[in-house]
């Protein structure tokens, strides 16, 4: 497990590269934030698919406005551009490990209402987990809405969702044999789960899980824990694949 502590920028301008594939070459994807300045408007091109999930402040993009929890979705290749609203905004995104080959960019798209450009992103759908993960157990007090998978916006191998566990939830030790698994803790705090102890986890702080890897989640007496997470190289917890221990059943 990667431990990234305080993962959250409290000023702008501020990029940081939370998982970085040049550092962690083994990693199947990275994951940035970048805190941005009001009135920015923040361009970028993807070589691989990305989420983009706004944490604070508020935006816009050529489909609409963002507001905190809201994000896009981006196809490899795609062209997007984002703007900041009134006050600062942070901006968290997860993006796959390229895959080998020539890398195109996909022609920019023209939104509905004939102002600006989609540039082929996708805004997130969210859906509350009511199938394979709820079948499966594993856990208690623990609610689930995904908000980037291959069925609701066609990614690949990514996989977006949050989880908000009530005081005294918890998720059993478990582990994803096809896919490394981000968690970034919103709101409240508690324990990661590993096989050889616990590591404490606060607001903002960041946990990064190489697949295979046995980990879980218990959040703190009294107090509401609100997650960010999600898989990279998969686009589905199907494909990420999910055993749960049987010890912690």
């Amino acid at each position: 497990m990667i431990l990234v502590p305080a993962a959250i920028p409290e000023r702008a301008p501020c990029f940081r590269r939370l998982i970085d594939l040049q550092l962690f070459p083994q990693a199947l994807g990275g994951v940035t934030v970048e805190a941005v300045h009001a009135g920015t408007r923040a361009e970028e091109s993807t070589g691989a698919e990305a989420v983009t999930v706004l944490l604070t402040g508020r935006a816009g993009w050529p489909g609409g406005e963002l507001r905190p929890g809201h994000g896009l979705y981006h196809p490899a290749g795609t062209r997007y551009g984002i703007s900041v609203g009134r006050s600062p905004a942070v901006l968290l995104t997860v993006h796959a490990r390229p895959e080998p080959g020539p890398r195109c960019v996909l022609p920019a798209a023209r939104s509905e209402d004939g102002h600006g450009e989609h540039g082929g992103s996708v805004p997130l759908a969210r859906r509350r987990e009511r199938g394979e993960l709820r079948r499966a157990g594993g856990f208690e007090g623990m609610a689930v809405h995904w908000l980037a998978t291959t069925g609701t916006v066609g990614s690949r191998r990514l996989a977006v969702a949050t989880s908000t566990f009530v005081p005294g939830g918890t998720h059993h030790l478990h582990r994803h044999p096809a896919a490394d698994e981000f968690f970034l803790v919103l709101l409240g705090g508690g324990d990661h789960l590993t096989e050889n102890g616990r590591v404490r986890l606060g607001q903002g702080d960041l946990a990064y899980v190489p697949a295979g890897e046995w980990h879980g989640f218990r959040t703190r007496r009294g107090v509401t824990t609100v997650a960010l997470y999600g898989y990279l190289g998969a686009g589905s917890l199907a494909g990420a694949g999910y055993q749960v221990r049987e010890e912690a059943a």
